[in-house]
């Protein structure tokens, strides 16, 4: 899938499946965040397997309901000017290569504050 294909086909979604994401879509994610955090000074983070943050039930208001996520992404950014468009910038970059690698994903605001974001996939 080109970029400009994922752009098209990109959607929220907010029920996962329970399938672990192959190892090698987890080494191009870790790739691309590393390259995030580089050139953007942002500090994003892939966390996997970890199922407490959006535990089945949970009702995020706004946002709806989200199921089965055990993966997402926390995008953090440097405050002041500029850090809210460098997270969304480079938080929509790895959100791109998300979908060209065949994984759906939902931005979430109204986590910890509202600077902080993650990205359940």
């Amino acid at each position: 899938m080109t970029l400009l294909e994922a752009i098209t086909a990109r959607h929220s979604v907010r029920q996962y499946s329970d399938k672990p994401i192959e190892a090698e879509k987890i080494e191009a994610i870790r790739e691309c965040i590393d390259l995030c955090n580089r050139e953007g000074g942002v500090h994003l983070q892939l966390v996997t397997n970890e199922p407490k943050a959006f535990r089945k039930g949970v009702d995020w208001p706004k946002y709806g309901k989200f199921g089965n996520v055990s993966n997402y992404i926390a995008v953090v950014a440097p405050k002041g000017i500029g850090g809210d468009d460098a997270a969304g910038y480079y938080g929509e970059h790895v959100v791109l290569l998300l979908q060209t690698l065949g994984l759906n994903s939902c931005w979430v605001g109204l986590t910890f504050k509202n600077r902080h974001r993650q990205i359940p996939l």
